[in-house]
């Protein structure tokens, strides 16, 4: 079981300049962990309503980067310098350089952090998500052909015509061969006279080439808000960082960690990242318990179900730390993401211990083991807490500080009393799902109804290597309890003395509330009734499994738009003028709500919105000019009836073409192709639907199949996904 040598570390790990203004406010935490007057036992209760705050207040010293300001670019002489792990946004230093060559193109650099990058990043120029050239496309790989950056062939900016991308991107990023990264050879030909040591090491950075361009145009181009002033963009990166560690990988050597890879954001890992990294604790591999560490990173990936019931995992983090960050201050950070604490085992090996909950294996009797208690049954009113609100970090929102909808306590919270909420930031969390049980997390620590505070036998040592504990005290406090405070033994070392709150199995999973509806999408002020709004728009209602069993939610279909800087907004109205916004996939050109009502109308609108901030208005346009869209959340059961004919064939390279005829049904709407390795149709996996109404006889050619021999079934399908019988297999060998 997780031992807790240093209980909440997390939350009580400095005593920062904020901390000690909140023992101003709360005097019997300013020395967390020693006994402070006579009353230990009212100290240890009110150290679970402080302690369960204090990611709130070590995250306001200046010493710990607030990550919603990481993203911006520095205009300091002496910029920050950050250290990274894991998927995160940051901007950087812009000082470093700044000049035109000798064509009128002008060159600058922003450095981004000290770590390497692992992946192809995404990019945000002045707050706006860019697409950059492969090289495929007739242009430079690295140029930006987002509308809003492209000029046309009459100079003007880009909407129709031909394309004239006047920006260019260039990552470079240390890495296990080469610690300067490699500079493109575009930029040392513009300026030969670059000393041979202009180099930075260890250093991400972006090398961002502007275009000449005509006088009469510069307004055009320039017209940015970066942090030179000249009308060049900001930069923003986001990526995944650093190699770290996995211990379940078996290509990973401990020892060489040039076989190590990215953590994809496992809060776990980069627990691990931290206690080996030279800038943080620089701990031996021997002193951590990478057993453990294996366990709390698979218990990481668990997979939840968000109020849009798609799977998340249950944890995620991404950090950026300034360089006088001290390390217990990143840990706490990156614990804050998993409500997790570093514990130690019998050997001293540390390892982290997130928020999951799992039976108790030690048990507390007053009979037996309990010399004295005191406890608190809290009454409403008693509390300022109503419920929690914790602030993450939003891709949705270009990456900025954002609120989660509100944990409201079942125990305090009064519809239509105005509530009191506590908010925390726990900016290395980038969703909303994740947020929302972390308060909840939070909040049923601090907004407990019960507390106890106990001084135990001996037997109170053991607590030291536990969260959880089944206590017997009385009919009031029974069951399992979590430890939520530092297990303290007296001066005799022959008791000990902690405090306890009720736990239950869905404290991790949103105890006991259900995700409320995320921050909206900021919405457009410059509408352009001309935009082209989304094509073969279709809206269906279906049925999905969720944890709770079968629920009902509303799905889009559209053609992918003929612009690359376009996208797709989807809304429906919950109640009058009050609206939420659906998940899109622009890549797989679908959106989808989170549950909604069965039996209940729904008003549907759609609206097209462009990189440089333009957008249509809502509507629902079918065909005939429509407003908005209602569609009744009733799921339709009725498998169509068979394929009357279907087949499919090899085509070109990696491609297999299909044909079928659809059934005369009205039950009919798409057909799902399955592709498997064998003849075993339960073991293929389903690809796209494609949509195919009722009597329709269609040719479609599926690209970038891999070579081989593949095994194929066509599946008509409903609209609300409910599969009829599959046609199959054909024997398809791709080349």
């Amino acid at each position: 079981m997780p031992a807790v040598g240093a209980f909440i570390y997390a939350f009580a790990g400095a005593k920062t300049a904020a901390a000690l203004a909140a023992g101003a406010a709360f005097p019997a935490v300013t020395q967390a962990g020693a006994f402070l007057g006579q009353n230990v036992f009212g100290r240890l209760l009110l150290s679970v309503v402080i302690n369960a705050g204090f990611y709130a207040v070590t995250r306001q010293d200046g010493q710990v980067q607030d990550l919603d300001a990481v993203r911006i670019n520095s205009r300091t002489s002496v910029p920050p310098r950050y250290r990274a792990a894991g998927p995160v946004a940051v901007g950087g230093a812009s000082d470093i350089f700044g000049e035109f060559d000798e064509d009128g193109n002008f060159w600058y650099i922003v450095a981004h952090c000290d770590a390497e990058l692992t992946n192809d990043p995404t990019y945000l120029l002045d707050g706006v998500e860019v697409e950059l050239s492969d090289g495929t496309d007739g242009f430079t790989e690295g140029d930006v052909i987002t509308d809003a950056f492209c000029l046309n062939e009459d100079g003007d900016v880009y909407e129709s015509g031909t394309r004239r991308p006047f920006f260019r991107l260039y990552t470079v990023t240390p890495d296990s061969s080469n610690v300067y990264g490699t500079k493109p050879t575009a930029f040392t030909d513009a300026f030969p006279d670059l000393p041979s040591d202009f180099l930075l090491v260890g250093v991400t950075y972006t090398i961002v080439r502007i275009r000449a361009v005509q006088l009469e145009h510069r307004h055009k181009v320039y017209r940015w808000q970066g942090p030179k002033g000249l009308g060049e963009p900001s930069v923003t990166l986001y990526g995944d960082f650093e190699r770290i560690y996995d211990p379940r990988e078996a290509g990973h050597d401990i020892d060489d960690d040039t076989t190590w890879t990215a953590s994809g954001g496992n809060p776990a890992l980069i627990w691990g990242w931290n206690r080996l990294s030279e800038s943080g604790f620089n701990m031996d591999v021997a002193d951590i318990n990478w057993d453990k560490v294996e366990e709390a990173a698979e218990d990481c990936e668990d997979q939840i179900l968000n109020r849009s019931a798609e799977y998340v995992d249950r944890y995620k983090c991404g950090i950026a730390a300034s360089e006088e960050s001290a390390p217990h201050e990143v840990e706490a950070q990156i614990l804050a993401t998993c409500d997790g604490f570093t514990a130690y085992d019998e050997e001293g090996k540390a390892y982290p211990v997130i928020g999951k909950y799992y039976a108790p294996d030690l048990t507390f009797t007053a009979r037996r083991d309990i010399f004295s208690a005191q406890t608190e049954i809290v009454d409403d009113g008693e509390t300022p807490v109503d419920g929690v609100v914790v602030s993450y970090i939003s891709p949705d929102h270009g990456y900025t500080k954002q609120d989660s909808a509100p944990w409201q306590n079942p125990n305090y919270y009064v519809s239509g009393r105005v509530p009191r909420y506590r908010k925390v930031e726990i900016l290395g969390c980038q969703d909303h799902n994740q947020a929302f049980r972390l308060a909840g997390a939070l909040g049923m620590r601090f907004g407990s109804t019960k507390r106890i505070a106990l001084e135990t036998t001996i037997k109170g040592i053991l607590a030291k290597r536990r969260r959880f504990i089944d206590l017997d005290y009385d009919s009031d406090f029974t069951g399992d309890f979590e430890i939520a405070s530092p297990v303290e033994r007296n001066g005799n070392g022959r008791t000990f003395a902690f405090a306890a709150v009720p736990v239950a199995s869905n404290r991790w999973t949103g105890a006991g509330q259900t995700e409320g509806t995320p921050p909206a999408l900021t919405p457009s002020l410059n509408i352009d009734d001309d935009l082209e709004v989304a094509q073969n728009v279709t809206i269906t209602v279906r049925r999905i499994d969720t944890d709770s069993g079968k629920a009902l939610r509303i799905e889009a279909t559209f053609d992918d738009p003929t612009r690359i800087d376009r996208s797709y907004q989807f809304r429906y109205e919950v109640e009058t003028n009050v609206y939420e916004d659906f998940s899109v996939d622009m890549d797989e050109a679908r959106a989808w709500s989170a549950i909604v009502s069965d039996g209940q109308d729904y008003d549907v609108q759609w609206q097209t919105v462009t990189a440089g901030g333009r957008a249509s208005g809502w509507a629902a346009d079918v065909g005939g000019g429509e407003t908005e869209y209602t569609v009744t959340a009733v799921a339709n059961d009725t498998a169509p009836d068979d394929l009357v004919s279907s087949n499919a064939v090899a085509g070109g390279a990696g491609e297999i073409d299909y044909t079928w005829t659809t059934a005369n049904d009205t039950n009919q709407h798409s057909v799902i192709p399955y592709h498997g390795a064998t003849t075993t149709f339960g073991s293929a996996v389903a690809q796209t639907p494609i949509l195919s109404g009722p009597n329709d006889s269609a040719a479609v050619t599926a690209t970038g199949i891999g070579a081989g021999t593949i095994y194929v079934w066509l599946v008509p399908a409903n609209g609300s996904g409910v599969e009829g019988n599959e046609d199959g297999p054909y024997t398809v060998t791709v080349a």
